[in-house]
């Protein structure tokens, strides 16, 4: 028997089923969001699924029954009705002029009109838009389906540029604004984005459009979810923990913590990455495969615009209305990283209807931690630092691995550490390089009496950490044993150290130290 492959060089619904791919069947959603909706918007990260959903609508859609052979579909639909279907994505539409975009229109115009036999007599786009479906409706016999994936590409690609921005919205409003007029033609509208323009004409005008973003019903429509990557991946998942010498149990593991973590919804549904998945799979590694294969522009715009620290967003706490707003005028950073896959939904209370937002996975939280300590220090080399944590995670010394501390904050230019000087500066400095190595690293952690400033779980134990700034190390030791902070992790099974550190503005480094070891649970 042939050996089915992984898709990592297709997002193509007819691709992968001709070239007898895995897949992850979600065509039991795709038929059920046919039937309850017309007009659909889904928002998720960028490489999530949504150019395969698209295209598995659009198969479905034109009829072609043979493509769902032994997937659920297959058992749901009975008519298989052809539709006629224009499918087209704005994902190329990168750095962008408003030239360039109307003559991406053009050509997305040009090749409907061809692949449906018609010709174009307007040059409004927007006309053009309309006439193409009326004219398809008329020729066909059949209402028209309309598929746009990546709408938002191009308003993300000039997110720091205003001017840019608003002559984009009024091509794209332009042109999406028939599809309000034309729902005696339309049988059914899908747009996916990664984020929301709210002044975009598909949702000013198609007031009719269901946001399924974040309902409950198809949290896994796009993504693997763990029963998913447990069942229909368990072949993958086995071979890959037999190739690094793992349980199944040890493997479905290390993928939680590497790649799962998403949740679309107050259900908290786990969703993983299913771009990482499929190429940890393919590959039998493990890597940042999502954050590797691209570091958007629009972060790396956002970061320099914001005074960015990634503790910031290890858990906030906000309502809906501050995570699923448009994004066009970013004055706040929380929703564009919710949109675009860099926060999630970590828990969420009924009663306030508050939610907490948090780094979905290590993967995320390592990468953007990366980044940002690039951004933000790229002079200063880190990588003896990693090095040393890696043998700290080995041999669980922390007295050697507070000399390379030193070593590495000895290292620092001064120019980095004249002005910004004071505890938040190395608090954040210490977090960032940790968790772009991969820590397990919690900022301000909240106990039942306050926040701890570092919480970092290693193999076999838990440091507890507090820093002072030119405060005395006995200040430290106090604040850390008077308010219990360490009691929390007595239950872990770890060794637990509350760990104080002083800093010195005359050394410009950690002056000194102290690890003091946590009475145990049997002990008091």
């Amino acid at each position: 028997m042939e050996r089915r492959r992984y898709p990592v060089d297709t997002q193509t619904f007819s691709n992968i089923v001709e070239g007898n791919y895995i897949y992850v069947d979600k065509t039991a959603l795709v038929y059920r969001m046919a039937k309850d909706y017309r007009y659909v918007f889904l928002s998720r990260p960028r490489r999530f699924g949504k150019s395969l959903l698209c295209s598995t609508l659009k198969e479905y859609f034109e009829g072609n029954k043979e493509m769902f052979a032994g997937l659920q579909m297959a058992e749901l639909e009975k008519d298989w009705v052809k539709y006629p279907v224009i499918h087209f994505s704005f994902a190329i539409a990168k750095n962008v002029s408003e030239e360039s975009l109307n003559a991406i229109i053009n050509n997305i115009l040009c090749e409907a009109e061809k692949k449906f036999g018609l010709i174009n007599t307007e040059n409004d786009c927007g006309v053009r838009f309309s006439n193409l479906i009326k004219n398809i409706y008329e020729k066909t016999g059949q209402k028209v389906v309309v598929i746009i994936d990546e709408y938002d590409a191009p308003m993300l690609d000039s997110i720091d540029n205003d001017i840019l921005q608003n002559k984009i919205r009024s091509i794209q409003n332009q042109f999406f604004s028939p599809l309000k007029q034309l729902d005696p033609y339309l049988r059914f509208v899908f747009i996916t984005g990664i984020t929301k323009f709210s002044q975009m004409s598909i949702f000013s005008a198609l007031n009719n459009l269901q946001d399924i973003s974040l309902l409950p019903d198809y949290e896994a429509i796009c993504g693997i979810s763990k029963d998913e990557l447990f069942t229909q991946l368990k072949d993958g998942l086995q071979n890959f923990a037999d190739e690094n010498d793992m349980t199944l149990e040890q493997a479905m593991e290390r993928f939680t913590k590497k790649y799962d973590g998403y949740h679309f919804s107050t259900k908290k549904q786990d969703i993983f990455n299913p771009f990482s998945v499929i190429r940890a799979l393919n590959d039998k590694m493990l890597n940042d495969y999502w954050f590797g294969s691209a570091t958007p522009s629009a972060l790396i715009k956002l970061i320099c615009k914001f005074d960015v620290e990634i503790s910031d967003y290890e858990m906030v706490e906000c309502d809906s209305f501050r995570f699923n707003q448009p994004v066009e005028k970013v004055t706040d950073l929380v929703p564009f990283l919710f949109q675009s896959g860099y926060l999630t939904i970590k828990d969420y209370n009924k009663e306030y209807g508050t939610y907490i937002l948090g780094y979905p996975n290590e993967e995320v939280k390592s990468s953007l931690a990366n980044v940002l300590y690039r951004y933000t220090y790229s002079t200063h080399d880190n990588i003896p630092l990693k090095k040393a944590f890696i043998d700290f995670k080995k041999d669980d010394d922390i007295d050697k691995f507070v000399e390379h501390l030193k070593v590495f904050f000895y290292g620092f230019p001064f120019s980095m550490n004249n002005e910004k000087a004071n505890e938040l500066h190395y608090h954040s400095i210490l977090y960032t390089a940790l968790a772009s190595f991969g820590a397990d690293i919690t900022a301000n952690l909240e106990t039942a009496f306050g926040k701890a400033d570092l919480v970092l779980k290693m193999p076999k134990t838990i440091y507890v950490i507090e820093l002072k700034y030119d405060r005395s190390l006995d200040s430290a030791k106090r604040q850390i044993m008077e308010r219990g902070y360490a009691k929390a992790h007595l239950d872990s099974g770890k060794r637990v150290v509350k760990l104080a550190i002083k800093f010195s503005s005359k050394e410009r480094n950690i002056e000194s130290y102290e690890a003091i070891e946590e009475s145990s649970i049997n002990n008091n």
